[in-house]
């Protein structure tokens, strides 16, 4: 691949498309944030994506930065006294693809415990409590910032000799006689990172979806022989609400899942060709090739993380009832605000309202 050739992607991915979903991501991810808060934390699933969210919302903010450094200017100017791609990859590259790894692991989580809910429901409370799923979310956080500092501890930026320009600058250095080895370590616990969250994804969500298949069959089956059971109207209601509740929560999982898997299976690709392709990296033999194709996974996991407001407001009642809350002016002056959104759960508690009336 020519130089021009990947010049003109990165232009578009890093100076066109990433700071405009980076932007919207931060926004929306704000807004995440702030409506699990006030949403409270009496519930894992709440835990575990108000984690979500952070994770989301710092990689965003180490993806708009790109632009600062990959530009025509930062470049090809012979000015400038450091160089952009290093500057770029220590400083945005880095921290933005430990953040994205992060959200990977905290999806698994997810996926895994909306699963159990199917699996054990009578157990899945006590088993998966609020304080657990902070603590593992905390954990998850934690060995991906480990493998963050492993590339600060092996790489720094000084001064270099750079071949390409033929003069002295600011560049990446190795700072250790095991920096090599070091940075060795910390690709394979990315790239095993990502390729069991990307399997235990697939696995997870085709257990899921067994669960809820078996779930809405038993379901069926309760209905048929409450009567003999003299199960009351009510109480079948109420499990019916349930039963909505949770699988609408699980496909919104498996939505969010389905994404994630799409966006970030390009990248885990590349990991896979740079394990056995020693001049496919970031200054080999194929570099344009290398950079051409992470500047589309780059694009792709951003979008991963700007769209999750969609499926929570189309598919979480608390989000969307707190959403509305927070914005009711702003949504009825343009005409969507949604006020019957004829749902099963609306439906039964006005069914429930009426026999308690008679």
């Amino acid at each position: 691949m020519r130089d021009s050739d990947t010049d003109i992607i990165l232009y578009i991915s890093l100076l066109g498309v990433c700071p405009v979903i980076g932007l919207c991501g931060i926004i929306a991810n704000i807004i995440n944030i702030i409506i699990f808060i006030r949403n409270g934390f009496t519930e894992s699933i709440n835990v575990s994506l108000f984690g979500l969210a952070i994770s989301d919302l710092l990689a965003l903010l180490f993806l708009v930065p790109f632009a600062a450094f990959i530009n025509p200017y930062s470049l090809y100017s012979e000015d400038l006294n450091w160089n952009a791609m290093d500057f770029a990859l220590i400083l945005v590259a880095f921290p933005n693809s430990t953040f994205n790894r992060t959200t990977c692991l905290i999806t698994v989580f997810i996926t895994v415990e909306r699963c159990l809910c199917f699996v054990m429901p009578l157990r899945v409370k006590s088993l998966i409590t609020p304080r657990r799923s902070a603590i593992i979310v905390a954990a998850i956080f934690a060995l991906m910032t480990f493998n963050l500092v492993l590339a600060y501890v092996a790489m720094q930026l000084d001064w270099r000799l750079d071949p390409g320009r033929n003069k002295t600058m600011i560049g990446t250095v190795l700072t250790r006689h095991d920096s090599s080895e070091l940075l060795n370590i910390r690709n394979i616990i990315s790239l095993c990172s990502q390729l069991f969250s990307l399997l235990a994804l697939v696995v997870s969500n085709i257990a899921l979806a067994v669960a809820v298949k078996k779930q809405a069959k038993w379901r069926a089956r309760i209905v048929i022989t409450a009567p003999q059971q003299n199960q009351t109207a009510a109480s079948n209601r109420t499990a019916d609400s349930t039963t909505y509740r949770n699988r609408r929560l699980a496909r919104m999982i498996q939505f969010l899942s389905l994404i994630l898997f799409v966006t970030y299976f390009f990248s885990s690709v590349i990991y896979l060709i740079s394990q056995f392709v020693r001049e496919f990296n970031f200054y080999g033999r194929y570099k344009n090739e290398y950079r051409s194709f992470w500047m589309v996974a780059l694009a792709a996991q951003g979008l991963n993380s700007s769209v999750n407001i969609v499926f929570y407001y189309r598919m979480n009642i608390k989000y969307r009832n707190r959403f509305n809350k927070m914005f009711r002016k702003g949504i009825a002056r343009i005409g969507i605000f949604p006020a019957d959104h004829n749902t099963m759960e609306n439906t039964i508690v006005a069914l429930s309202h009426r026999d308690t009336v008679r």
